[in-house]
């Protein structure tokens, strides 16, 4: 089966394309982009619109930082609230709690034209007092995920994909793919 992946990173899609062990075909297509703190709630309306452009089966992905102490927030908007205040802004506002647990989440929705399904991964972890770290990308620099006293940025590879919320999503969806597969050869 032919999958789309509606990203416009070329990175996400290599990333996915091996944990999957298949191809595939990525797309940079103008979603529109719901404004909710529910990361489920944004995949669901991205992937039917993706859907409506491809006509063929397809996959988004959507990763959100939900911080404990503000009630998930920012979730799936953590990209506005990198573009408005960073990463140091965060750390800064987050000082005033005591609570600094947060869990990474991805969500990769899948559509056929007629099957919706979702996966999930996620990760806990800490927010750092301020950031650490110069790889990755986004809020990388200042999440520690548990069992680990460095942030993202600071890790390697090979410990990042242990503890990968998008690594534990796609597992999930290569599972659904494999079955899926298997059933379209027994019938």
């Amino acid at each position: 089966m032919s999958l789309i992946l509606a990203t416009s990173s070329a990175h996400k899609a290599e990333e996915i394309a091996h944990v999957l062990e298949r191809p595939l075909t990525r797309h940079a297509l103008d979603l529109p982009e719901v404004q909710a703190i529910d990361v489920q709630q944004v995949i669901e309306a991205k992937v039917k619109a993706a859907y409506a452009t491809v006509q063929q089966p397809v996959l988004v992905e959507d990763t959100g930082l939900l911080i404990h102490s503000w009630q998930g927030l920012p979730g799936a908007l953590i990209r506005w609230f990198l573009e408005t205040v960073g990463n140091d802004g965060i750390c800064t506002m987050l000082a005033q709690f005591a609570d600094r647990s947060a869990t990474a989440i991805t969500c990769i929705g899948y559509f056929d034209g007629t099957h919706y399904q979702t996966f999930l991964g996620e990760t806990t972890g800490q927010i750092a007092a301020q950031p650490r770290g110069t790889s990755g990308f986004g809020w990388d620099p200042i999440f520690v995920p548990d069992g680990y006293h460095k942030t993202f940025a600071e890790l390697k590879e090979t410990e990042i994909v242990a503890v990968s919320m998008r690594r534990k999503a796609t597992l999930a969806l290569k599972q659904f793919l494999d079955m899926q597969e298997e059933l379209r050869h027994t019938l």
